[in-house]
């Protein structure tokens, strides 16, 4: 990896790791997870990086992609399990990772996740099969008792490219996968992210979608549509935004219309909220494969 790219993705990481416990030391019963928002990627931004996706502030049964939307009278209850997701690029590079945060103290599902990540971290070195370390994430799951989330997974990390390969399961493929024997090289970065639950281990869509991403260009008529769509592309870079940014530009009635046909016409993906039937923990950090692995979201 060359030298720019590398210090690229340290600062980014860095970055993100500020911000990510900023958000967490915000977690508090009352406050209200749209502050919690507008302060982290502020912060992001004072920091010197851009936001890569608009932070995730999921709560209990959520596992991912609620973000708050404009005026968002979500607040945080005693006892719940807050998932703080933050992504944070420099110059296109990214560093992502997450906390779990439980506002009258930690309890064992969190340190589940924490350990599910940290017995992982150590195996990101070259040549090394993934589905070694989704069988490590899977047998921490279940030495404390809970669940894996099945469903959800790691992934690479590509320059303006949040969700690259490799994916890193939180389970074993199976036997007869064509991914059984998948490797991991040298240099490669990666967000390995396990979620482990009470619940089922496995997530479902869910309404509202808050977030969304640029998927091609397609004809519209509405000047507004027109701007959100080259705003997805150009001055998001491709990368996931929050309906909450379209709504300050444009209120919150007319956001919805134009991400709607804006989606209907397939020039926009919608996130739909990921949900499991108990509450979930999260913990996730960026690294570098290496013969001594890189994790640039650890300050």
């Amino acid at each position: 990896m060359e030298k720019e790219i590398l210090e690229n993705y340290k600062r980014a990481g860095e970055i993100a790791a500020k911000a990510r416990d900023l958000g967490a030391s915000l977690v508090n019963t009352g406050v209200r997870v749209e502050e919690i928002a507008e302060k982290v990627e502020a912060e992001i931004i004072k920091l010197g990086g851009q936001v890569a996706f608009p932070i995730n502030i999921s709560l209990n049964e959520v596992a991912a992609h609620y973000t708050p939307s404009l005026k968002d009278e979500l607040v945080v209850k005693n006892g719940d399990y807050v998932k703080i997701d933050v992504g944070v690029y420099v110059d296109g590079y990214i560093g992502d990772t997450a906390v779990t945060i439980k506002s009258d103290g930690k309890d064992e599902l969190i340190e589940c996740s924490e350990k599910m990540l940290s017995e992982a971290i150590p195996l990101f070195t070259p040549k090394r099969r993934i589905v070694e370390i989704s069988e490590v994430i899977e047998n921490v799951a279940k030495e404390f008792g809970f669940n894996p989330i099945r469903n959800l997974t790691g992934h690479g990390l590509e320059q303006w490219n949040v969700h690259a390969v490799p994916a890193i399961p939180n389970v074993p493929v199976s036997e007869n996968s064509p991914l059984r024997n998948l490797v991991l090289t040298e240099g490669q970065v990666v967000a390995c992210e396990p979620f482990c639950t009470t619940g089922r281990g496995m997530v479902r869509d869910v309404d509202p979608a808050l977030i969304f991403k640029f998927v091609r260009d397609v004809p519209v008529r509405d000047f507004t549509a027109r701007k959100v769509l080259q705003m997805a592309k150009n001055e998001w870079k491709g990368l996931p935004f929050a309906k909450r940014w379209v709504q300050k530009e444009y209120g919150g009635l007319k956001a919805q219309i134009v991400l709607n046909n804006l989606v209907k016409l397939g020039g926009l993906h919608a996130y739909k909220v990921l949900k499991d039937s108990a509450p979930v923990a999260q913990s996730e950090h960026t690294i570098i494969v290496g013969e001594k692995p890189v994790v640039t979201t650890r300050i």
